[in-house]
């Protein structure tokens, strides 16, 4: 749901962003792969063109702000990457790391080298005792749609995690899990935005044969800033407390029909200017609907906190809904489409001096071809649309992308 983000992406960075990323992801079909398909190696070429790279609002003249007459620009991703997934009797370890180079024909400034890698051990005691322990690592370029102006900002985020599942009865299943987080920036300017958060939940369910769901989970999160950094002459540090106490669930409609959610009534409170503190529902609701064996359309609504990415406040709450069919037209081509709409509220405090809120409109269509199973193309276009009650930062954006993949 969030706006288009060129540069975060770990593949097509800076340039396709988040959301063409995603058609273009969900429409890939699996490649093949070495060792009786447990490890693949791949290469790709991705070439995009961004109609607005820096996501500057049509009132704004961009040589002021970018020093250059210009918003669009060609973009070049180089790709190689491998990947792993090896079954181990009632284990399973899975592994990946993608790296790749970003290459723009303008705005050759931006130019860098990211990686994605991440690692899971998905184990099993017994059948009724799982659980997964792992991590990930990336290096992509900040978000223009958040941070204005022409820096290049390379974002490391790290994240590692251990979980349990615990079958107490065929009926009743208990979860319980831990994660932690960290996203660093490598602008000094921006390091305010740095965080370090480590999240916690125990969560009940009631398990019917049918495998339908109802459970109640309890969360607590904590957040801080790695450095103090001085904000209009305070010292500041943005830690923050968040508890949360929800309702998750599933249900199976029928064979072709699955709704999957949950609610939660959500606590944040923060050391300093806790003016931003909050306190209300948030939730996540999605309908997955197969009415044929090839057509596939999943609807998500949801109201949510958003990540800590903003430099001037570090609260937004995230209202959106998305509209993702799939048609898989052969066995040799799919088609992904993508409607959403959200609304970004900031909640501003002493940092900003105003509230304010984004309203992101986008669609896009991509479409995957497998000429043979080691090879796929694919494309894929998306526009994006941003209004604001904050001065100058609404912006229009059209991006195309073209991607060449073979694995071995």
């Amino acid at each position: 749901m969030a706006s288009s983000q060129p540069g975060s992406w770990q593949r097509a960075a800076g340039a396709s962003g988040s959301a063409l990323a995603a058609l273009l992801l969900l429409a890939a079909q699996p490649a093949a792969a070495f060792w009786n398909d447990r490890i693949e190696v791949f290469a790709s070429e991705t070439v995009t063109w961004d109609s607005n790279v820096f996501r500057i609002s049509d009132r704004v003249d961009p040589q002021g702000v970018i020093g250059s007459g210009s918003r669009s620009d060609r973009i070049l991703v180089h790709t190689l990457g491998a990947t792993l997934d090896v079954p181990v009797s009632l284990q399973r370890f899975q592994a990946g790391y993608t790296w790749y180079a970003t290459r723009y024909d303008r705005f050759d400034q931006l130019d860098f080298n990211g990686h994605t890698a991440r690692a899971d051990w998905l184990w099993s005691l017994t059948p009724r005792i799982t659980g997964d322990l792992g991590g990930s690592d990336s290096k992509a370029l900040a978000n223009f749609a958040t941070f204005t102006g022409a820096t290049r900002d390379l974002v490391t985020s790290r994240e590692a995690h251990a979980r349990a599942n615990f079958a107490l009865t065929p009926s009743w299943l208990l979860h319980a899990g831990v994660v932690g987080a960290e996203r660093k920036h490598d602008d000094p300017a921006r390091r305010v935005n740095d965080v370090r958060s480590t999240t916690a939940e125990l969560r009940m369910s009631y398990v019917s044969a049918q495998d339908n769901r109802i459970g109640v989970s309890v969360r607590r999160e904590e957040g801080k800033s790695p450095e103090e950094t001085v904000v209009q002459g305070t010292l500041f540090d943005n830690g923050y407390r968040q508890n949360s106490l929800g309702v998750v669930g599933r249900y199976q409609a029928s064979g072709n029909s699955r709704f999957d959610g949950r609610i939660d009534y959500v606590r944040r409170e923060y050391d300093q200017f806790t003016e931003r503190d909050y306190s209300g529902p948030t939730f996540r609701l999605s309908h997955n609907w197969t009415p044929t064996g090839k057509l596939t359309i999943v609807t998500t609504a949801m109201r949510e906190i958003a990540p800590l990415d903003d430099i001037q406040t570090t609260f937004v709450l995230l209202t959106g809904v998305s509209v993702k069919p799939r048609w898989d037209v052969t066995d040799k081509i799919a088609v992904q489409g993508s409607v959403e709409y959200s609304r970004w509220e900031y909640q501003a405090g002493r940092t900003v001096g105003t509230d304010y809120s984004h309203r992101v409109r986008s669609g896009g269509i991509s479409v995957a071809y497998r000429p043979l199973r080691t090879v796929l193309l694919q494309a894929g276009i998306l526009r994006e649309v941003r209004t604001s009650t904050l001065a100058n930062a609404d912006y229009e954006v059209n991006v195309a992308s073209l991607e060449a993949r073979i694995g071995f």
